[in-house]
Order: C-alpha cells, then structure tokens, then sequence
C-alpha cells in the first residue's frame, strides 16, 4: 500500500479541510481503492455517498505519520503521553483549519487516532489493567474519566478482543460509578447496529457462561440486535423467559414491534408470569402500558391488558398498586379515557389521593380534570380544597386555554358548581384565569355566575373586571340583577372600596355613568346609615369602656417589657446571640453596630374579604355551602 501513501494524505488533507460526514462519490478520485482497502464504506449506494471509516488501520498509520511530522517527535511509549501527544496534534489541527469545537467528525476522526495508538501500545502494556486502574482512580476529572472509557471500549472492539474482556469491563465500569449504567447500557445497545455479530457471540457467551454477574447485559444486546432487525432476538428473550423471566422482560421492554404475531405472542408470555416481586410486577404492568400504546396491538388485546392492570391496581398490597400505577401515570399518553378509568381505581383502593398533582401533566383534554374537580366539590363541600388540582389547572390553561375556559363556563350553567367556577378561577399562581362571562348564553348561568362571585368570600377585587362584562349582557334582568347586587355589597359589605374599583374599571360614557348611579345611591345610603349610628353611644365600647381598655393596655406593655428585661438579662436565652435593632419613629431602623439609620422597604399584600363572613360566620358558611 507504500503506493497509495501519497493518495490516503491527500485524503487526509481533504476530510481536515472538509470535516463531513458523507462525500460524493465524485469529490474523492480513486475511491475504489480506498473502498477496497476499508479506508471508505459506502454509506448508500443509491445516493453515492461515501463515509470515511476512522477505524481503518492504513488510513490512522499515515495519520500518524502525519502527527509524527507536525509535532517533530516519535509516539510516546506509554499510554498518558500518547494520548496527551494526539491531543497536541488535535490543538494544531484546530488552529490552523479553525475547526468548531463541536464538530462530529473532527472529533471522530481524532478519536480513531488514539483508538489505534492503544492499538499499538497493547503489544507492550495491557490496555485493560491499565483501564481498571484509571476508572477507579478517584483523583482523575469525571470529563477524562469518560473520555478515555469511550476510546477504551471503541479500542475493544476495533482489536477483537473476547467476550470475557468485554464484559469483564462493563463490570469493572459500573462497579467504579454511582450511576453506572448509563454508559454500558448505550455501548451494549449500540452494538446490536453497529457490531451484531459481536453483539450475538457476546449473548451466547452470558447464556453459555451462566454467569450471574453478565446477566443484567443481556437486555441491552437484544434490544439493540431486535430494532436493527434481527429478529431472532425475539425467540432469544422468550427462550430467556425459562431462566429469568425478569430479564427476558426487560428486554421485551425496549423491543419495538411491529408484527401482531409477537405481540400476540409476547402476551400470553408475560400474563402466565406470577407477579411475585416488586420487580416483576414493574415490569409486567410496563409491558401491558407499552402493548396498549402499540398501534399494532387490536382492540382484543387491549381490552384484556387493561383487565391485567386493573387486577393489579386493586391488589391489597398497596406497593404493588403502586408500582402499577407509576406506569400508568408516565405511559399510556394517547389512551386518556383508560388512563383516567385507571386513575378511579387506583384511588378507590388506596386513597392515596396526592397522585393527582401530577396526574394530569400528560393530558390533552381537560374533561376528566374537571370531572374529578366536580366529583371532590360534591364530596368534600365549598371549604375543601383544591390545591392538589393547580398544577394540572396550570396545564391545561398552558396547553389548550380555550376548551379550559369552556369547561369552567359550563360550571356556572348549574348554581351548585358555580361557587367551585369561580374557586379554580382563583386557583391560579398569579392573578385570575381570564374567563368571558358574555359567552355564557343561557340568562340563569349569567345570573348564576354573578350571585356566586358577590357571594365568594374574598377577592372581589380581582374578580370584578370579569363580574363588569355582564353589564354588556344581552339579557337586560342580567344587568338590572349586577347593579342589584353590587348596590347591595356597597351597602353592606366592602362600601367606598368597591365604589372606587367600580369607578376605575368603567370609562366616561353615557352607559357607564347611567350604570353607576345606583351604585353611587347605595354609597350614599350607606353613608347615612353610618352617620346616624355614629350618633347613637349606649352601646359603644370606645366611649363606655375606654377606661378599661386602657388599663388593659397598659399592664400589657408591662408585662411584656418585665418578660423582654427578664430575656436580655439570662445569657442562656435565644434572644441573648441576636443583636438589638432599633426601629426609628416607624419608617426606619438601625442596629447596635453601626449609627447609619437605614429607611423601612414597603411590603404590602391586601385582599378584599366580605365582611358578612365575621358579622356572621354560622348563617355565613351555611349559606355556602347550600349555595
């Protein structure tokens, strides 16, 4: 191949320039050669790609070479300095082909390069203990720690090393990591696509070896032979089934099927299975989710894993139910009316009713949120809450904010359910979900929707922008009825300061003035009322107990100042490690360490609340809850 040298630089030269993935089979002249040498694979024929093949020996030798002349010194004899002498060359390359930091096949091509330097320093040191030392070397970074595990177990394949090295080093990984899976489980999947062959030997091995610490491999080997289409990956985990059912399942898990024979076949398998652990029964209800899913799977089938699940969700262990339904919750995404059916059980059986939180998060249609929001109102009445229900309210106002607001009208259609409209109206984290009144279309529901917001026990404040649109109503009791009720709660409830939000939240029309006038006739009935009781003193605490309060306030301060004196002065107490601050006249404070006097920030949070709920709380709260 002395010939063809000159040939594989310049191609050399081309991929540093170039840096693609695929090239035209006219871009590269003499490319059978490279073809016929594995330099470069044909990627699709159809096409005319070409791919260049990293791996190739001849092709990393003259890259060698090539690094060997740029940096002027032979590769280094061990293996941290070879590495650390690639990395040079790779910081030349950078700079003078100006190569981003995160280009593919630069990095593939570099990688290949110290892929086949472990290849040439194998013949003098071993490469695996050598590993097995670095991967539980505590001091070294976790970004060369994974470096060098992905070039250590690409090396393994390229050299052909034998199974027992292979796996040997998939155990000595996940022994050295907290979470140790995550890179095997790839690099075993991985291999299904890209080495079957050795994906196959590796499987005969485990099952041949009938070593007990090779078995949790065997599940990522077959997924990875079974959607690369090799389907005798199938027979193999069924044939697993025998020896360890919940291996075979695992596997099955992450099979993508596409022929309703195996997925026949697949569940009667795992229905004869006798849910014993935790474990299995995880698994098995995960099958059922992913058969269900399956657009593969009739309507037979289907019907008879929900039955499977069910059975399961109302098992007397709640463990199991649990472990059930976590798969029900995270699967089963475009099955909503079974998912939710499910739900029911689940909740019949534990009552562990904190899973609705987050139930709904996957969900398209809000009707089975509210349908369960309603189910809730009727059990646990007006004072129960609705907090387990805001996130999922959240989401639907997030992800389909128009039939939401549809299903939250449609409360206000029935006078029971429109106190519980208006309660998820202010469920929200901030401010109000903004629902339109005006598309009420029936006249009863405008008038249920203002008899429940003047009857809420608090908030009018925010609700009152939604209450005003009904003065636009085409109904005109429904606006005779508003001005009714909001004259009524000027009167007796929230008086000047809801006079004034009502005045801010309507313009200077004709319409808007006319609608105030009873409004403002109220205010001023109110005002009257006030100032003819203010008259009346029999029954005023302020004028005929006055000495008695003062008493009482006084021998307060008293004792409050003895109980602080006390405090101050035992040096065991809390309050003995606090330093003394010093409010100044109310709008200022300083503290024992420094004579800079520092002004007050405003905080401030208000809410209206209707004040027939403490003139009068019994008749109040029955009145609520007969709503």
């Amino acid at each position: 191949m002395n010939e063809n040298s000159e040939k594989i630089t310049d191609l050399i030269n081309y991929t540093f320039e170039n840096r693609k993935k695929e090239y035209d089979f006219s871009e590269i002249p003499d490319y059978n050669i490279f073809v016929e040498h594995q330099i470069l694979k044909i990627t699709n024929k159809v096409s005319q790609y070409l791919e260049i093949n990293f791996d190739s020996i001849l092709f990393n030798e003259i890259l060698l070479s090539i690094a060997e002349t740029e940096l002027n010194t032979k590769l280094p004899d061990d293996i941290i300095n070879a590495l650390l002498f690639v990395d040079d060359f790779e910081n030349i390359l950078k700079k003078r082909y100006q190569v981003e930091t995160l280009s593919n096949e630069f990095r593939n091509l570099i990688n290949g390069l110290k892929v086949f330097t472990l290849t040439i320093l194998n013949n003098r040191f071993s490469i695996y203990d050598f590993y097995v030392e670095f991967i539980n070397d505590k001091k070294q970074k976790r970004k060369n720690r994974s470096d060098f595990v992905e070039l250590y177990f690409q090396f393994l394949l390229v050299s052909n090393f034998n199974e027992e090295i292979i796996l040997k080093s998939c155990v000595e990984y996940n022994n050295s990591e907290k979470h140790p899976t995550n890179y095997t489980n790839r690099f075993l999947n991985q291999l299904g696509e890209t080495n079957s062959k050795y994906a196959t030997q590796l499987y005969n091995y485990i099952i041949e070896s009938d070593t007990i610490s090779y078995y949790n491999f065997i599940p990522n080997l077959l997924i990875g032979l079974y959607n690369s289409g090799h389907t005798e990956a199938f027979n193999n985990a069924k044939k697993l089934l025998a020896k360890n059912n919940n291996m075979a399942m695992k596997s099955f898990s992450g099979f993508v099927i596409n022929t309703s024979s195996e997925i026949k076949e697949l569940f009667e398998n795992i229905s004869l299975i006798e849910s014993i652990n935790i474990e299995t029964v995880h698994l098995k209800s995960l099958l059922f989710c992913m058969l269900i899913e399956n657009d593969k799977t009739s309507s037979e089938i289907k019907k008879k894993c929900i039955i499977e699940i069910l059975e399961l969700l109302k098992s007397e262990d709640h463990n199991i139910a649990n472990t059930v339904f976590q798969n029900v919750q995270y699967n089963l995404d475009n099955h909503e009316y079974e998912k939710y059916r499910l739900l029911n059980i689940y909740l019949n059986n534990t009552k562990n009713f904190s899973v609705i939180k987050y139930f709904f998060h996957n969900f398209k249609n809000p009707q089975y949120l509210f349908d369960i929001l309603i189910r809730n109102y009727d059990a646990s009445g007006f004072r129960g809450s609705i907090d387990l229900f805001k996130n999922s309210l959240n989401h639907f106002s997030d992800t389909n904010k128009e039939e939401t607001e549809e299903l939250i009208l449609d409360l206000f259609n029935i006078r029971s359910y429109s106190l519980l409209a208006v309660k998820i109206i202010l469920s929200t984290h901030s401010g109000i979900y903004r629902v339109n009144l005006l598309k009420l279309s029936k006249k009863e529901s405008q008038l249920f929707a203002i008899d429940s917001i003047c009857n809420y026990p608090h908030s009018i404040d925010n609700l009152l922008p939604l209450l005003l649109k009904l003065k636009e109503s085409n109904f005109k009791e429904v606006k005779d009825y508003l001005q009714t009720k909001l004259a009524e709660l000027i009167f007796e409830v929230y008086h000047e300061s809801l006079l004034n939000l009502i005045k801010k939240n309507l313009t200077n029309s004709k319409k808007d003035k006319d609608f105030l006038i009873p409004l403002q006739k109220a205010f001023e009935e109110y005002c009257k009322m006030r100032e003819f009781k203010a008259k009346i003193n029999d029954l005023n605490p302020r004028e005929n107990e006055r000495n008695l309060m003062d008493l009482y306030y006084r021998l307060e301060h008293e004792n409050q100042a003895k109980m602080m004196k006390n405090i101050n002065m035992d040096e065991n107490s809390f309050l003995s490690m606090c330093k003394n601050m010093i409010i100044v006249r109310g709008r200022a404070w300083k503290n024992e360490d420094s004579e800079e006097i520092l002004p007050l920030g405003l905080i401030e949070s208000s809410m209206m609340v209707d004040t027939r709920a403490y003139k009068n709380p019994t008749v109040y709260e029955q009145n609520l809850e007969n709503f």
